[in-house]
């Protein structure tokens, strides 16, 4: 339901009604609380119910416009602050932690080149964020729903298109498989097995 949250938003703002999409994402936040709960997570799933409780209040507010705005950017925030956290002194950079779940080779021609990558991922992020707040700012809303919506998942395909393409090369004979296997790969490693 997560994965759908892009195509849903864009045709809710392509029709006009981003209370579609307001919806949407209160329903989500609402299913992952009440899992939450189940699992008894308590401080996460607080937090989330707080999310749900500020959309309403915004919503009679009449606030509505301003909430569309938000998801995307937060999560492009979000993803620069785990990747730019991990490259932190006594860290280890993310994209090593996954290569050691992946069994990938740790010697240190590998560790600097998963460094370097984890730099490239940080800075890409932020300025995916950069780019959603200008637009969000001084452009329309459908050319920042288009940005956001649509080309931002586009140039993420491409980052990892490219990244493994420039691996295959430089790690000539290594990297087993093609593309979409190594998509498959790091798509089966779950977020709680990346800590240190």
């Amino acid at each position: 339901m997560m994965a759908l949250y892009p195509v849903a938003a864009y045709i809710s703002l392509w029709l006009k009604q981003p209370i579609l999409i307001i919806g949407y994402l209160v329903m989500l936040l609402s299913i992952i609380s009440i899992n939450k709960v189940i699992q008894q997570r308590w401080i996460t799933a607080g937090i989330l119910l707080v999310c749900i409780t500020t959309i309403f209040y915004t919503i009679q507010q009449s606030y509505t416009h301003y909430l569309v705005y938000f998801p995307p950017i937060l999560v492009f925030l979000s993803l620069f602050f785990l990747f730019s956290q991990s490259l932190l002194a006594e860290e280890i950079p993310l994209i090593s932690r996954y290569a050691k779940l992946l069994g990938d080779n740790l010697d240190q021609r590998h560790l600097r080149y998963y460094k370097i990558l984890t730099i490239l991922w940080s800075v890409f992020f932020l300025l995916m964020t950069i780019t959603s707040i200008l637009l969000a700012v001084f452009s329309s809303l459908d050319t920042w729903s288009l940005f956001t919506h649509v080309i931002s998942y586009c140039l993420v395909a491409g980052f990892f298109l490219a990244e493994f393409l420039y691996r295959k090369k430089y790690f000539a004979g290594e990297v087993e498989g093609g593309f979409f296997h190594f998509m498959r790969k790091i798509s089966k490693i779950r977020p709680h097995t990346l800590s240190k």
